[in-house]
């Protein structure tokens, strides 16, 4: 690992104790909270918040991992990569789904507290879309790891 990646993971690690502190106040925000709507508010904003951290924790082992095992390694990101296309195609038939849900419901909608939450949570389905086409390109075109051998699908390993 080198100077800057290190740095990357150290600021990832600060921002993962700065997460995890807002989480312990959101959750009892959300537990105090007595009116519905205030407690979807909180609620939601935690759930965003462990998202982060386990996203950041994540980011992390992405950065830090390293296959060693050549053929291991590129018949595990050939499989991966086919279960993931396959799998992101339900899930974005699911969320075209949920959207034309949450339009139904938000055509009947008129306590303006519940259209703004469910407008949100049907933006979110809708940017799910975006990411998830975005995402599964990206993925598909990564190498390995990032990490160059001699040729671009050389497995390199760093010696202890």
């Amino acid at each position: 690992m080198n100077g800057t990646e290190a740095q990357i993971i150290d600021v990832m690690r600060s921002q993962i104790e700065v997460e995890k502190n807002t989480l312990n106040r959101l959750v009892a925000l959300e537990e105090d909270a007595k009116e519905v709507a205030v407690r979807l508010a909180f609620m939601e904003l935690r759930l965003d918040t462990w998202k982060h951290i386990k996203f950041l924790e994540g980011m992390i082992e992405h950065l830090i991992a390293t296959p060693c095992d050549e053929w291991s390694a590129k018949v595990g990101r050939y499989a991966a990569r086919v279960k993931l296309e396959r799998q992101i195609r339900t899930l974005m038939d699911d969320e075209s789904e949920m959207i034309a849900l949450l339009q139904q419901a938000l055509e009947k909608l008129d306590d303006p507290v519940a259209k703004m939450l469910v407008e949100h949570m049907s933006e979110e389905e809708r940017s799910h879309l975006e990411y998830l086409t975005k995402w599964t390109k990206i993925i598909q075109q990564y190498p390995l790891q990032p990490k160059k051998g001699s040729k671009g699908t050389d497995i390199v390993c760093e010696i202890d």
